[in-house]
């Protein structure tokens, strides 16, 4: 829909960070207000480590470290594979049409070709003979050309 820049703060009165970010706004259903990528870290320095829900960075009074809730981050998490999914699977209901057409219609050309085909598609050229690989199986032959010496 747009970009906006906002002032983001983490900390408090005593210890905090300030930087000023561009962020992309959707139209879009999510348990998320905002999302932080690379740029945004990259800009504040921050290193993160998600097992632990923490972020810390440098400020001008010190480390700043920023704690996350786990049992926000389990609900928001939970929300946000639901929406995932329910967003998928509109999308691939929007695709089945699209998939049976193209399976029909593969199949009309299978028939079409197998209609085609229904003769031996190799023909061998005049001058070959039948040679019976194992006297105690004769059915199983190999086809050789005629003209070859017995070496």
């Amino acid at each position: 829909m747009g970009k906006v820049r906002v002032d983001v703060l983490f900390g408090g009165r005593d210890n905090c960070r300030v930087e000023n970010l561009l962020f992309e706004v959707v139209d879009l259903d999510s348990p998320y207000h905002a999302l932080l990528g690379r740029p945004a870290l990259a800009k504040f320095m921050a290193s993160t480590h998600t097992a632990y829900l923490k972020m810390k960075m440098p400020t001008p009074n010190g480390p700043l470290t920023v704690v996350g809730n786990y049992k926000v981050s389990l609900e928001t998490a939970s929300a946000g594979s639901n929406l995932a999914e329910s967003l998928l699977i509109a999308e691939e209901k929007k695709r089945i049409p699209t998939a049976v057409a193209l399976t029909q219609s593969s199949q009309e050309n299978l028939a079409a070709i197998n209609g085609q085909l229904s003769g031996p598609a190799f023909k061998p050229t005049e001058g070959t003979k039948d040679i019976v690989l194992d006297p105690a199986h004769p059915e199983r032959t190999i086809r050789i050309g005629s003209g070859l010496n017995q070496e």
